[in-house]
């Protein structure tokens, strides 16, 4: 009976599945016939319909900015800033999508993606041991691999499969469409071996640091005046492998087209104390990411829950 149950469950679960990848098929399909010109408009109308429909994303935003902002903004501010976010991330979410099939791509990454820094990377390369590239959920960041990989980079991305199986076929087309190599997440071990070996042969490895970890995948950081868990394997893999860190960002601009930013290396921490290591290591990238998020509040994931499991820096 109750593996009868189980059986049905899995069943009804997989349609549901199938359901779903093929709902967004036809999504899809609709947003790729689209006139180019009217997709601002679709993305900023999509983006609103999401702010009113989407409420516990909304109100995980708010929570976010509150704790960050304080009472530095109003909540009228704090409202007005959300809803420019949920637009934001729909113009990336759609953009993506629109342009993300082989007559299009190149295209647009030639008219509408710039790089600048792009010498800080190559310069770190030149040391042969391998590039951590550490960014945020900040502008349309799928796009990024896209971009390096059209220049020439062998750029690889640590990626989580969605439990829907049928999504997954989708993903790996999208990857080999934008020529971008993928590591699997899980099984944590074999991620961390493939990742130190494609580091040893001079590869980029692309990341990024402001998602909630696992408790063993993760160390107790600043950001934002709260103690929050933070991803240490990239710190981790570059004091072992002598990989450079180099932070990268991605932003879009008043005229729409969007600016990757290459930072320099980070000057990593090394001592005999390496738990201290990681954890003023980590801080920097941290403070490197609040300077971004700052600047461009709008274009950040706020409705991720980053902060679920923060806790206030007590002040000395």
């Amino acid at each position: 009976m109750n593996s009868n149950k189980k059986n049905r469950i899995t069943f009804l679960k997989k349609f549901g599945w199938w359901i779903s990848v093929r709902a967004l098929s036809i999504l899809l399909f609709f947003v790729r016939i689209v006139p180019e010109l009217l997709l601002p408009k679709l993305g900023n109308g999509l983006g609103i319909l999401a702010y009113h429909i989407l409420g516990p994303r909304r109100k995980t935003a708010l929570k976010n900015m509150r704790m960050v902002f304080g009472s530095t903004t109003s909540e009228k501010e704090k409202h007005a800033l959300i809803k420019a976010n949920f637009k934001s991330i729909s113009r990336d979410m759609l953009e993506f999508a629109y342009y993300s099939v082989p007559p299009r791509l190149q295209s647009f990454l030639e008219r509408n993606i710039s790089v600048r820094g792009q010498e800080h990377l190559d310069r770190a390369l030149k040391k042969g041991k391998g590039v951590i590239l550490l960014s945020a959920h900040i502008g349309n960041f799928p796009i990024i691999g896209a971009k390096m990989a059209a220049r020439g980079y062998s750029f690889w991305l640590i990626a989580k499969d969605p439990d829907n199986i049928y999504l997954v076929d989708l993903f790996r087309q999208w990857k080999d469409i934008l020529k971008i190599g993928a590591i699997p997440y899980k099984p944590r071990r074999v991620c961390v071996n493939e990742s130190l070996k494609l580091l040893r042969n001079n590869n980029i490895i692309f990341l990024q640091i402001d998602q909630n970890p696992h408790k063993r995948s993760g160390t107790d950081v600043e950001f934002f005046g709260y103690q929050i868990p933070t991803y240490s394997g990239p710190i981790v893999m570059a004091l072992r492998t002598g990989a450079a860190i180099v932070p990268m960002f991605i932003h879009r601009e008043e005229n729409n087209t969007e600016t990757i930013t290459i930072l320099p290396e980070l000057s990593l921490k090394r001592s005999n104390d390496k738990d201290q290591d990681i954890v003023d290591n980590l801080r920097s990238i941290n403070a490197i990411c609040e300077g971004w998020i700052r600047k461009y509040p709008e274009q950040w994931w706020w409705i991720h829950r980053r902060f679920r499991r923060a806790r206030k820096v007590s002040v000395q």
